[in-house]
């Protein structure tokens, strides 16, 4: 899987220390309105193209060196073959630095309710926390707003 993104949510645990992961349907993360995001990076494996899309207030925040707002979207669009076959989205929930909920959904936008998160939450809470959870921060960080190819 490419970036940041995305296949569900999470639940606070019950002793509030954390992400505990959830099936896809128990969290809050909405399909974003794509047209408004920006394209900022294209990750290719054999037949697998993902575009990479967030907001400009994003871009602008991870090239300050600050936390994306609350609401961002990060959208992995995700091609085999060159067939659309799903959205992954993370979603920025709160003001906090673990505050990401994660979201699969089909290509009619319509949510995968019985995605297991679980492996969303193993690699991005895991290994991505200085770089906002996601794998292509670097290229969100070099981003100058040209079409990526």
């Amino acid at each position: 899987m490419g970036v940041a993104v995305f296949a569900a949510g999470y639940l606070l645990s019950p002793e509030g220390t954390g992400p505990t992961p959830a099936i896809a349907a128990a969290n809050g993360v909405t399909f974003p309105p794509l047209g408004q995001l920006e394209h900022y990076t294209t990750v290719r494996r054999g037949v697998t193209r993902e575009h990479m899309l967030t907001s400009r207030a994003a871009l602008d925040a991870i090239k300050a060196g600050r936390p994306v707002p609350v609401g961002t979207h990060v959208v992995l669009v995700d091609y085999q073959s060159d067939v659309l076959t799903r959205y992954l989205v993370a979603q920025k929930m709160g003001e906090g630095i673990d505050d990401w909920q994660y979201q699969w959904f089909w290509p009619d936008q319509s949510i995968k309710a019985d995605e297991n998160i679980a492996q969303c939450y193993a690699c991005h809470q895991r290994s991505r926390r200085e770089r906002q959870f996601m794998f292509t921060f670097g290229d969100a960080l070099s981003f100058d707003g040209s079409p990526p190819t």
